[in-house]
């Protein structure tokens, strides 16, 4: 053995020793995150390397040692070279635990007086969001500073909000006592806090806690009194049209989209109902299709294609109203779950089930059949909502251990990138989702408890 060999291989052995003891305290951090925080994040055969790794490397250096002269140098300076390769599976199943994560990186605190109900939010078109309570609505602006509201007028309670916005403009339905849900219907001009018109109704119906009394169609503000439906201007408040319901029957589960409003005319007493279609403009009646069922509280879940959450399945129909599809709430692998709410991604209606393999389903709306299914590693699912790319599904998951935001191709319902770990967000049990940024999630809480943030603002990292 030459002379520089013999300086320098103590060098390589005391390298690779360190190697080796620094992959053992590694996985000895390993081991407690897994147990404690994380576990493997599908490394698991990528972390049976290092291992694996380790013992050829003592292996090849007791060898090694056993031989004299230069017949033992290679087979040292082999173990040497395997105990550091040992490090890099070890690494990427760090950085593989480790992220991607999210951070708050600012939120709102809880608004006063915290026992104020929260009834839900909107996001505005320029990155702002609404969120609103029985007390008030309050905004933020695309940088998460308060940006005014509205108070509910003394004596009312604000109890719903149309589901969509359009211009900027937002229907709320308050209730006054004695009268229910809807007795007083405002639209807000959520860029200006103003208040463009309200009307008051002398009774609204009983509200079922399944859809709104009020839904914006195009410039059209549609609101459910007793014993009507009225058409409004959205922003003028001029009464467009008026579309009586026929004695003993209630209208339930309205929504609308363009040009049509849909909404059940349910008739308990007869044991009827009926899914009907109108002009949004006219209130002309477009068609009206019987149903099987109505109870159990109707909810449409989309409005093109038509699903309507009836009874004891979904059931779905063309534009004409001719049923041409059903999904069972119960079945023979899963059971459908309506919390958290159904997303509708493209020709796709995706919602949390609850069978021998948990996690989200994807089903057609044109012919109900099972397009997907994505089991989230049998976490329980807390939200489902729009991803960031286009036909995205974005799924917050919980473990005993952890907080996830998966990302799934829509059509697939393939992961398109390993889970987001969300770092220590106080989350409720009820909360909206809002991509913001490149990177960024807003979430809002509708907790009840009113103990938590209004909203947090998460921030991407990966790595350190």
């Amino acid at each position: 053995m030459s002379r520089g060999l013999r300086r320098w291989l103590p060098r390589a052995l005391f390298v690779a020793g360190t190697a080796v003891a620094a992959v053992t305290v590694l996985y000895l951090v390993l081991l407690g995150r897994m147990a404690f925080v994380d576990w493997t994040r599908g490394r698991d055969r990528l972390l049976l390397l290092t291992p694996l790794l380790g013992v050829l490397a003592y292996a090849l250096l007791a060898r090694g040692r056993g031989r004299g002269g230069s017949r033992g140098a290679p087979v040292r300076w082999l173990a040497a070279v395997v105990a550091l390769a040992a490090l890099w599976p070890a690494w990427q199943g760090y950085i593989g635990m480790r992220g991607p994560q999210a951070y708050v990186w600012t939120w709102w605190q809880a608004e006063n007086p915290e026992s104020a109900r929260p009834i839900g939010a909107w996001q505005l078109p320029s990155s702002g969001l609404v969120r609103a309570r029985a007390d008030g609505l309050r905004v933020y602006d695309s940088g998460g500073r308060s940006a005014g509201g509205h108070t509910a007028p003394a004596g009312t309670a604000f109890c719903a909000l149309s589901r969509t916005v359009v211009h900027g403009v937002g229907l709320v339905a308050a209730e006054r006592a004695p009268g229910g849900c809807g007795t007083r219907v405002s639209a807000v001009d959520l860029r200006q806090s103003d208040e463009l018109w309200a009307k008051d109704l002398p009774e609204a119906p009983s509200a079922d806690g399944t859809s709104p009394p009020v839904a914006v169609v195009g410039d059209t503000a549609v609101v459910v009194t007793e014993g009507a439906l009225l058409g409004v201007d959205l922003r003028g408040g001029d009464e467009r049209w008026h579309m009586p319901v026929p004695s003993g029957c209630r209208a339930r589960a309205l929504d609308g989209t363009a040009d049509r409003v849909l909404y059940v005319e349910d008739c308990p007493g007869a044991g009827t109902a009926r899914l009907t279609s109108l002009d949004a403009r006219t209130g002309t009646p477009a068609w009206q299709t019987p149903l099987r069922s109505a109870s159990g509280g109707p909810r449409m879940l989309s409005v093109r294609p038509i699903a309507l959450w009836a009874g004891d399945a979904v059931r779905l129909f063309d534009d004409a109203g001719r049923e041409r599809g059903a999904v069972p709430v119960s079945g023979p692998r899963e059971d459908l779950l309506a919390e958290p709410g159904p997303l509708v991604s493209g020709d796709l209606l995706v919602l949390p089930v609850k069978g021998r393999v948990p996690g989200v389903s994807a089903y057609s709306l044109l012919d109900g059949r099972r397009v997907w299914h994505a089991g989230l590693d049998g976490a329980t699912v807390l939200g489902v909502a729009q991803g960031r790319a286009p036909g995205g599904v974005d799924v917050v998951t919980s473990t005993a251990a952890s907080t996830y935001l998966w990302h799934l191709d829509g059509t697939t319902g393939r992961p398109k990138a390993e889970p987001t770990i969300l770092r220590d967000v106080p989350l409720g049990r009820r909360f909206e989702i809002y991509p913001t940024g490149t990177e960024g999630y807003t979430f809002v809480n509708l907790d009840p408890s009113g103990e938590l943030p209004s909203y947090v603002a998460l921030r991407r990292v990966t790595g350190w």
